[in-house]
This record gives structure tokens, sequence and C-alpha cells, in this order.
């Protein structure tokens, strides 16, 4: 027969067991790569015969067995499909297929020998990018004709979109967001309705790029937006001009996180490992997971994460929050 003293000691002891669980759990994120071999598909190149236009791509995805959600990235302007490995290998790494394209802008895979401002200034860009991603979701349906070894692992039910600077622009397009364009009478939209949740890098506000003040209206897929409080727009507007699309934006599922001492290619992570710009790249990429993990998985203890500014605790209170 127990005692009551020792019933209350074993009540004790289960409780801290249960706390100690949940907060491995809870703390659950970390910039190590994930429990995942990562593998890739280089030396793709899909083909749009209605455009007759060719999209190099590279794929990230796990070794293991199953079926995962699958992110498709969107890079920078002058970027490419190789410019953004960290994240690639690092979402693979946590279970996700992770394609990444590259765009007509890119100088290392089509050629592009114009200006940064050259190549967001281009109508017709701004209509190919997202264009480009619905026909890489449209080709998915067929990936044993380009990439026989994803055959039974992507999970078309939940695809993610995020992109970096023009990209964010370009999975803000995917979202919801509508641009006005050079003739046309009306907002036009791209809107993607296989696409469950959006990531934003640094994107654009309004002024530029055909974003107006109603631009995000119906912006109503979950979304995360990072910027950093030093992450100056092309034409000198000011960080928190790249929050647009969280303040204008409906409320629903929407987060922000502004980082502080973020500069705009903190979130490339094409530095050396060490200092506060590695460190913005660490949380950006912690962030990013749970976020995927919340939407694309419905994982309710990242969503939890999320939601309750899990991110606080490993950025140093370098992190500044938003929900709405």
């Amino acid at each position: 027969m127990v005692s009551d003293k020792a019933t209350s000691w074993i009540a004790i002891i289960a409780g801290i067991l249960v706390c100690l669980w949940s907060g491995t759990v809870w703390c659950q994120y970390a910039p190590t790569s994930g429990p995942d071999k990562v593998l890739t598909v280089e030396n793709i190149v899909l083909h749009d015969p209605a455009r007759n236009k060719n999209i190099p791509i590279k794929i990230y995805y796990p070794a293991g067995i199953g079926q995962f959600p699958v992110i498709i990235f969107s890079h920078g302007a002058l970027a490419s499909k190789d410019s953004y490995s960290g994240l690639g290998q690092y979402w693979a790494s946590y279970g996700y297929v992770s394609i990444h394209p590259s765009h007509a802008d890119s100088v290392a895979d089509c050629g592009f020998r114009g200006t940064l401002r050259q190549a967001i200034s281009d109508p017709r860009e701004w209509e190919n990018r997202p264009e480009d991603v619905s026909f890489i979701i449209d080709s998915l349906a067929h990936v044993e004709t380009f990439a026989p070894q994803l055959v039974g692992k992507l999970d078309l039910r939940h695809i993610g979109v995020g992109g970096h600077s023009f990209g964010a622009y370009t999975a803000g397009l995917i979202g919801g967001t509508t641009i006005l364009l050079p003739g046309k009478a009306g907002p036009q939209s791209f809107a993607d309705k296989r696409v469950s949740a959006i990531v934003l890098l640094s994107p654009e506000g309004e002024g530029i790029l055909g974003l107006s003040a109603h631009s995000w209206d119906v912006l109503r897929v979950p979304m995360l937006l990072m910027y950093g409080s030093r992450d100056f727009g092309p034409f000198g507007e000011e960080p928190v001009w790249r929050s647009e699309a969280f303040a204008k934006g409906p409320a629903g599922n929407k987060y922000e996180v502004e980082l502080e001492g973020g500069t705009h290619m903190g979130f490339a992570g094409i530095f050396q490992n060490g200092g506060h710009r590695d460190q913005v790249f660490q949380c950006a990429k912690l962030e990013t997971l749970a976020f995927w993990d919340a939407y694309l998985k419905q994982d309710s203890k990242a969503r939890e994460y999320v939601e309750s500014h899990g991110l606080q605790k490993f950025s140093g209170d370098a992190a500044r929050f938003a929900n709405k």
C-alpha cells in the first residue's frame, strides 16, 4: 500500500517529467540540421510551352520514405536556384521537398545582364515569376518525367511558397497580392489556390512593382513575414516599408518578425558562420521551419511556438513580433 506522502511525491515527479517532456517538444527548433539525410536533384530544366520558356530548378529532398510537403522558394533579383542552399538543405533535413527555380533575371542561369533596378522594373517579369511557380506546381503531377527519384515523395495537398526580396514579392503574388500592370484596367491577381501558406523574407511595400495600398486586401492565406531593422528598400525606403503586407493585409494567421540589426542580405545566408548576421539567418531558419510545420504539417506544437513567440529565447531579445 502506498502512503499519502509517497503518492504526493509520485505526483510531483510525474509533473516534473511532463514539464520536461513538454519543454523538449517546445524547444525542438534548433539551427542545426534535422534528422533526415538530404539529397539533391540538379541540372533539371522544365519547359513551359505556353510561354516557350525554360525554367531551371534545383530540388532538395529527404532520403527517407514517405510523402513530404512541398516548398517552392523564389530567389531575389539576379540570384539563382543555387543561392539559398542554406534554407533548402535545412527544410529538407526536417522533412520537406524544397524546390528552387531560377527566374529570367538570374545572372548565373539565364544570362541576365541588366542591373538590379532593371530587373525589378520590368512588368513582364512581375507576371512571369508567379507564372513560373504555378507552372512548377503543374509539373509536379508528372514528376516522374524529370525527377523519378521523387515519385511517391510529394504531398501535393500541402504546398508552401516562400521567397526573398523579389522572391518574396513572387510568393506574395501566389498568395493573393494583387498588382497594377501597365495597360490593365484593374488590379491583376496571380493567386494559386493550391498553395497553403507563404513566407515573405524582406518583401517590398507599395510604390514599386505595381504594388498599391490595396494590393494586400485579399491576401488571406497564412503568412509569415520577416525583415530586419536595417533592411532598407532598393530606393531608400525605410525598413518598416517591408512590413506593409502584414500591416495592410487582412487578419487571420498572419505573423511578422522584425530582427534587430538585420540587413537585407542577412536572409540569404551567404556569409561565413559567426557574428550577428549569422544569428539573423539562424533566426530565419527556426521561425520559417516552425511556420511550415504549423501550416503544412498541421503541427499544433509548432503553431503554439509561432503564436507565442517561441523564437524569443533563441534570438536573445533581438526579435520583435506581431500576430493577427
